[in-house]
């Protein structure tokens, strides 16, 4: 390396980079705005490549990712069939590499992982390097505004082979230019980057995207699929018991080892085999060449449903679970209004919340306990072997990937015929959070199994012992079921009663007299005056200057305080029952004056939503 150039060491800020600082000592991060092309070619950018490579490969770095998430490669098909690693290409190549180099050494401040840029930016550089060609433009400082407009209009009117008839929609169009957004971030970081904010005009790739396409897709079109609450009844069930498969596997495995050590014959094998199936209930009248393939393939999906359904956890951090109960699962003992609290809690280590991957725990309840030890007797051998991952793989040292986890998940659905409108539900590892959040947000709501093993959970303990980024999520969820259940009142006359009947009323009025494109604006603005959320006696939509009862949930009075309302229809009956056991615990409690006191208070008011109810008759007798 020439020695009148100085050399600027950067201190490592990669991120990405999981494995212990021994094995990255021989790694040094270099300013390559101050380099040369024969300068770099032998910077190390891992432990097994360097820059002049066309396939970098950081699986040292990620030993228990898959290859497609490890391998970076440069071969990249350019719209004239050549590929970015042709020696016609020579000067985007360069660039290409210069700017993974300083995505791993100075990443963009929202830090993504490495395996997502390795997967997407290729996208977008096939297409910005495809017009450059085109256009006789060598490096990214050379691109001006006129060509910005050009190279979008390109992408945007480029249609899909096979599908020259179809409209191009705006996911396909921000999909096509993922990543060059931050090209142009880490344009200080290289020589010669990307000058010019490409999109810019429009505030950003989606916006971009929206504005240029044919289709449009709307974001609550892109949501996640939402679980219904029948289906995930029936899922947790099937899960559940599905965990005694880990009892039948063990016995296999017991006698496949004395069948690999020659201690017993081919024929005894196959005999024992077929009566432990028998016996265990999995015997359909011969063994199968897959069958126990398929029934830890099924565990697996199990394992995984409880896991992911009863902690919010997102699919990396389920299969990051380690073996080993020190490892993977604790229980604190909190202490609450006097009262003892034990609480559960699943170990594992998370991506999304620091840079680096990190310890965490997600708070759960004791049934998920079950699921783990009833993976660890399946994955005993693999971990005796070196693998340390409870959703081990077939590799000593690999952990599930995400398609495996997800081809179990689908056949875990058709095995148990689990469907939804008549057809199987299409089962995926992104739906169990979604549905984790509207079970804790509805405290159970649809799930009555669960009830009891839920009620526990609370938003805010989910705050201080749980994924703050959860806690995002299920406030996110409390605003969107707020939004519903304010839809369903506004929108409709039901009659209701409470302290806040009347304003709901006049809400109702003032809704009424809009424009049917303001309405879903004027709905979507109520959940930011307060939050409309389930009581005993109905629905609360809290405001704390109108609270009568402090924001103490218990110390609620339905018929006066303003925030108060619930359905009338058949409501009646309802609170006669709810006076009627109110007095028998008057009389069971008659020697303690406080709870008679609280009891009788709580009768006050149910007499008042009674007479609010009589009111409501007597009017609609009028008018008959």
């Amino acid at each position: 390396m020439n020695n009148r150039i100085p050399l600027e060491f950067i201190e490592p800020t990669t991120h990405q980079i999981t494995t212990k600082l021994s094995s990255l000592k021989s790694i040094k991060y270099l300013d390559i705005t101050k380099l040369d092309l024969k300068e770099k070619h032998d910077i190390k950018v891992s432990v097994s490549s360097r820059y002049k490579d066309n396939i970098w490969d950081f699986h040292v770095e990620f030993p228990y990712s898959n290859s497609t998430e490890v391998l970076l490669s440069f071969r990249i098909e350019l719209s004239d069939g050549t590929l970015l690693t042709d020696d016609s290409n020579k000067k985007f190549l360069e660039q290409a590499k210069d700017f993974y180099y300083t995505m791993l050494t100075n990443p963009v401040d929202t830090r993504p992982k490495f395996s997502t840029y390795v997967k997407t930016v290729k996208r977008g550089f096939k297409w910005l390097f495809s017009y450059m060609k085109e256009n006789g433009i060598k490096k990214f400082s050379d691109i001006k505004q006129y060509d910005v407009e050009e190279f979008l209009e390109q992408v945007a009117s480029t249609r899909i082979k096979g599908k020259d008839q179809e409209p191009i929609n705006n996911r396909t169009l921000a999909t096509r230019l993922e990543g060059v957004d931050w090209i142009y971030e880490q344009n200080p970081k290289m020589k010669d980057g990307l000058e010019i904010d490409i999109f810019s005009e429009y505030g950003g790739r989606s916006r971009w995207s929206r504005a240029a396409a044919e289709v449009v897709f709307s974001r609550k079109e892109s949501r996640t699929v939402e679980m219904p609450d029948e289906v995930a009844r029936e899922l947790i069930q099937c899960a559940i018991s599905d965990l005694r498969i880990s009892d039948c596997l063990q016995e296999i495995y017991d006698i496949d080892i004395q069948y690999e050590r020659k201690m017993i014959g081919y024929k005894e094998w196959v005999s024992i085999r077929e009566v432990i199936y028998q016996r265990h209930g999995y015997w359909e009248g011969r063994i199968e060449r897959q069958k126990r393939a398929t029934l830890e393939s099924q565990l697996f999906a199990a394992c995984y449903t409880i896991i992911a359904l009863l902690t919010g956890m997102r699919l990396h951090e389920v299969l990051n679970i380690q073996f080993g109960s020190d490892k993977n699962w604790c229980t604190e003992t909190l202490e609450m209004n006097g009262q003892l609290f034990k609480l559960s809690f699943v170990l594992s280590k998370t991506t999304k919340l620091e840079p680096k991957p990190t310890e965490y725990k997600w708070q759960t309840v004791p049934i998920v306990k079950s699921a783990l030890e009833a993976l660890e007797k399946v994955s005993k051998r693999n971990y005796d072997n070196g693998n340390p991952w409870l959703f081990s793989g077939h590799k000593s040292s690999a952990r599930m990937g995400k398609g495996a986890i997800g081809h179990s998940l689908k056949n875990f659905a058709i095995k148990h015929d689990i469907r939804f409108n008549g057809e199987v539900w299409d089962l995926a590892s992104h739906q169990f959070r979604k549905k984790f959040a509207r079970i804790m947000v509805r405290q159970g709501l649809g799930l009555r199994a669960l009830q009891d093993q839920l009620k526990h959970y609370d938003i805010e303990m989910t705050k201080l012992y749980g994924d703050p980024n959860l806690y995002c999520e299920l406030q996110a969820e409390k605003f969107l079921l707020s939004e519903e259940l304010m839809t369903e009142f506004i929108g409709s006359q039901i009659p209701i009663i409470g302290g806040g009947a009347v304003e709901i009323q006049e809400i109702r009025k003032e809704f009424l007299g809009l424009a049917k494109k303001d309405r879903g604006k004027f709905l979507k603005s109520l959940p930011s005056q307060g939050l409309v959320e389930q009581t005993d006696d109905g629905l609360c939509f809290y405001r704390a200057k109108k609270a009568l009862c402090g924001g103490d949930k218990t110390n609620c009075r339905p018929a006066d305080c303003n925030n108060s309302f619930m359905v009338a229809t058949g409501k009646k009956r309802t609170l006669l029952y709810r006076r009627k056991e109110n007095n028998r615990l008057i009389e069971f409690f008659r020697d303690q004056p406080f709870k008679i006191m609280h009891l009788k208070e709580r009768n006050k008011e149910i007499d008042k939503l009674i007479f609010q109810i009589k009111l409501i008759e007597s009017s609609n007798e009028e008018n008959i």
